[in-house]
């Protein structure tokens, strides 16, 4: 049976039953009234009076009855079938894959109470199938990246290899060669695959820190100096403010920032006047926050929002470099597991500046 019909049953029962009891009260009242004047003049004018006018009264009943029916019939009608209308047609649309509607909310009833619950749950629905095809297509071009990451030091270890066993390198120095260029390559093979195994226990959650108190300004000073002497022209400026004290794990803290100075120096360019790169650490807003800025050509304006993001590379801007495309993800996830924020912003006189900006231990020295 229906909602509708089950709706208009239970309504003509009840109107029935209480006007059938109504007709059995007046019924009850009236020969109380009457019995003590059985037998007498008023007894026969009021049989009388009740023979006329008792049909009248029963149909007048039937017609109110009937009015009254259709009457709550009516108003059950639009605050019951109306919701639970909007309701279907709501889990139809769902049904079909189709989140892109409003279910409309209004009123004080438990109607109203439970198309809100339907509406959060749509809405809910909705980010969960975004976050899915965001993932999804994550996942795409995470395969796409590796692939074509692999491909290239694959062929290269081959055809050397190959040269080796065809007997190319008949020399010493020939074999050698080519014996560099091959652990060369397996190195940035086995340097990805360690990226992608880090990267997926930080997505996960599975990376355990082993957080410390650290003076980030000494950190910051010997990866400054090993840098240094590396890339002996390098121009580096740097501005350390000595005792920001940080709870961090100092090995992984010391690759985010490893990355970071990798990355600068490969983008940097040289001139004649004025740092190559500047490395600056103050104390701001009860945080140590470090900078560290580049001369390069700088990340167009609508690629800064993704270059966080797993394998991208801003190679239009920035110019066609090697490397994963796991570092800036990584040294994210990693900032963000100690509490802090990282962010990207393009230099006003070229090039970027990476920020960095880390909870200081309470009480922790520094102006």
């Amino acid at each position: 049976m229906s909602i509708r019909l089950r709706i208009v049953v239970n309504s003509l029962t009840v109107i029935l039953v209480l006007n059938a009891l109504s007709v059995i009260v007046g019924f009850l009242l009236f020969w109380f009234v009457a019995e003590p004047y059985v037998g007498t003049r008023l007894a026969e004018s009021m049989g009388h009076i009740a023979a006329r006018y008792f049909p009248l009264a029963g149909i007048s009943a039937l017609v109110l009855t009937a009015l009254g029916a259709i009457w709550i019939i009516s108003v059950t009608g639009r605050r019951v079938l109306k919701p639970l209308t909007r309701l279907k047609r709501a889990a139809d649309e769902i049904r079909d894959g189709n989140l892109n509607f409003e279910l409309a909310v209004s009123g004080h009833d438990e109607f109203t109470e439970l198309s809100a619950g339907f509406e959060q749950m749509r809405i809910r629905l909705k980010d969960s199938m975004r976050r899915y095809e965001k993932a999804e297509a994550e996942r795409r071009a995470m395969i796409a990246s590796v692939t074509h990451d692999l491909k290239t030091p694959i062929t290269s270890i081959m055809g050397y290899a190959d040269g080796i066993l065809d007997g190319i390198a008949d020399t010493p120095e020939k074999t050698r060669q080519y014996a560099t260029v091959i652990r060369k390559k397996s190195k940035s093979l086995q340097l990805l695959t360690e990226d992608l195994s880090l990267l997926s226990l930080l997505e996960n959650a599975q990376l355990p820190l082993d957080k410390r108190e650290e003076d980030l300004g000494e950190l910051l000073s010997e990866i400054s100096t090993e840098f240094s002497y590396n890339e002996p022209d390098m121009k580096l400026e740097t501005r350390i403010i000595p005792g920001l004290r940080v709870s961090i794990d100092r090995e992984k803290m010391a690759r985010v920032l490893a990355n970071l100075f990798q990355n600068s120096i490969k983008y940097k360019k040289p001139e004649q006047s004025g740092p190559e790169i500047s490395v600056t650490l103050v104390r701001q807003n009860g945080d140590a926050l470090f900078t560290l800025s580049d001369n390069g050509m700088g990340i167009a304006h609508g690629e800064l929002s993704h270059v966080f993001d797993q394998f991208y590379r801003a190679d239009a801007s920035r110019g066609s470099q090697s490397g994963s495309g796991l570092g800036l993800s990584i040294a994210r996830h990693i900032v963000q597991l100690h509490g802090g924020k990282i962010w990207i912003v393009n230099n006003p006189g070229g090039g970027i500046s990476v920020s960095i900006a880390l909870p200081l231990i309470k009480n922790a020295g520094g102006v």
